[in-house]
């Protein structure tokens, strides 16, 4: 939202209008409570592919025709390129 704020003033200060509105204590008090109303989402934890992860993806994948096949060689490969 500031970022967005910071647009307008700019805009503003470029077209040679006055921009007292954005020195307003009212105004930071506003994005505070917006903040608080609003939280960020947690994020998620993420866990490097390793090899053992590789082999449990792999033991799950079937196997037996051309697709599967060119699927699972996709996987290898992108661990392969990821090292």
């Amino acid at each position: 939202m500031k970022l967005y704020l910071a647009g307008i003033k700019s805009n503003q200060l470029d077209r040679g209008i006055e921009c007292t509105a954005f020195a307003d204590p009212r105004l930071e008090r506003t994005i505070e409570g917006i903040k608080r109303d609003h939280k960020e989402p947690e994020t998620r934890t993420r866990t490097p592919l390793t090899h053992p992860c590789l082999l449990w993806i792999l033991r799950y994948l079937p196997g037996f025709n051309y697709n599967d096949l060119v699927t699972r060689a996709a996987f290898t490969l992108a661990f392969a390129g990821f090292l």
